[in-house]
């Protein structure tokens, strides 16, 4: 990635987005993708607590709709004013409403981006075995090989050639139209994968990707493969994971409305420390010791003679 420059600086962003470029450390190269992962599911969390916070109280002290028959009707209306910008408040009051009421109003969207960011860096150490438990999720060959170390890479015992006709006899027993438009070798599990489409197509369709076929590094054996937006209603569910989160699902529209909500996020980040450390100074005045008083000044005392 270095030095950067105009050919490879999406890449870098792209990196720098779902793992800070952490170097490996103790034979994993990985640490900022599960750090990335933690944050997100951290951050899907919060979503929920940040909503819970802008609940009004009921007259039991509970937030939260309250329950029929309780003559509360008008909670409602007391939640409203969370979802409004009082413009002509200045400061502080004016900084809370725009990361409280913008919050509320995206909220779907950053719970939606949160929760695909968390699946997608944390997808074979959590998304992947959760899902696994709940659902009926077909594995691909991905999915059922464990990682070599780092520091022991497979090497491939066929050449990408060789791999690369192997997969185009296959696909045309398939009669797959799409030609061969990338292949890749994994050396953490010696494992070929081999992409059909369309030049003009390059991220499928919705971005979920195109047909693939993996092969065994070693021997060429066809081990599975994988066609988009088909499987049980988990698979569809895991393939979806990337196109929601890039917006992708809605073709440039969704793309345009992800790069915006990253504006609001940045927004929310920034007004959301600034009430953090108006909060913080209130809290420290509250708890600094008063300075001592004077003494009095000495009075004369009446004698009792």
């Amino acid at each position: 990635m270095w030095p950067l420059s105009q050919e490879n600086f999406v890449s870098f962003l792209y990196v720098l987005h779902y793992s800070l470029h952490l170097p490996a450390w103790g034979g994993i190269d990985r640490w900022g993708v599960w750090l990335m992962g933690v944050v997100a599911l951290l951050w899907t969390v919060d979503c929920f607590t940040g909503l819970y916070l802008t609940l009004p109280p009921s007259r039991t002290g509970r937030r939260g709709p309250a329950a029929p028959g309780t003559g509360e009707a008008s909670w409602w209306r007391r939640w409203a004013p969370a979802w409004k910008l009082r413009w002509r408040a200045g400061g502080h009051k004016f900084n809370f409403d725009l990361h409280r009421a913008c919050s509320l109003w995206a909220w779907v969207l950053l719970l939606v981006v949160a929760f695909t960011a968390f699946s997608l860096n944390l997808y074979r150490e959590v998304f992947f075995p959760v899902m696994s438990l709940v659902s009926n999720v077909t594995p691909t060959p991905t999915d059922q090989r464990t990682p070599a170390p780092q520091e022991q890479p497979i090497a491939a015992g066929m050449s990408m050639d060789t791999i690369l006709a192997l997969a185009r006899q296959e696909a045309s027993r398939r009669n797959w139209p799409e030609p061969a438009g990338a292949i890749g070798y994994d050396r953490t599990i010696g494992l070929y994968s081999v992409q059909f489409f369309q030049p003009a197509d390059e991220h499928g369709a919705g971005g979920v990707g195109h047909r693939e076929l993996y092969l065994d590094g070693q021997d060429g054996r066809l081990l599975g493969q994988r066609e988009p937006w088909r499987g049980t209603a988990a698979d569809l569910f895991v393939q979806a994971q990337f196109p929601v989160h890039s917006g992708r699902i809605l073709g440039l529209p969704g793309r345009v409305l992800i790069s915006l909500l990253g504006l609001v996020v940045a927004m929310l980040s920034v007004t959301g420390v600034l009430i953090w450390w108006r909060k913080r100074g209130a809290r420290s005045r509250r708890l600094t010791p008063a300075r001592a008083m004077p003494r009095e000044m000495s009075k004369p005392h009446a004698r009792f003679d």
